[in-house]
């Protein structure tokens, strides 16, 4: 997420597309955008749920 964040991912439009994310990162867009998503889960539970349970 923190990559995401400053490779300018989450801007509109978008400096970069999922698919140039995972290539930077050496994985594939699959990987990448499943732990995106379970960042952006822990991070809305922390914000939105009264107890985080973190594994």
């Amino acid at each position: 997420m923190r990559t995401a964040h400053f490779a300018g991912f989450f801007e509109w439009p978008s400096e970069h597309t999922g698919e140039e994310m995972a290539s930077m990162m050496d994985i594939s867009q699959t990987t990448f955008t499943q732990h995106l998503r379970a960042a952006e889960n822990k991070l809305f539970a922390a914000l939105f749920d009264d107890t985080v349970t973190v594994s």
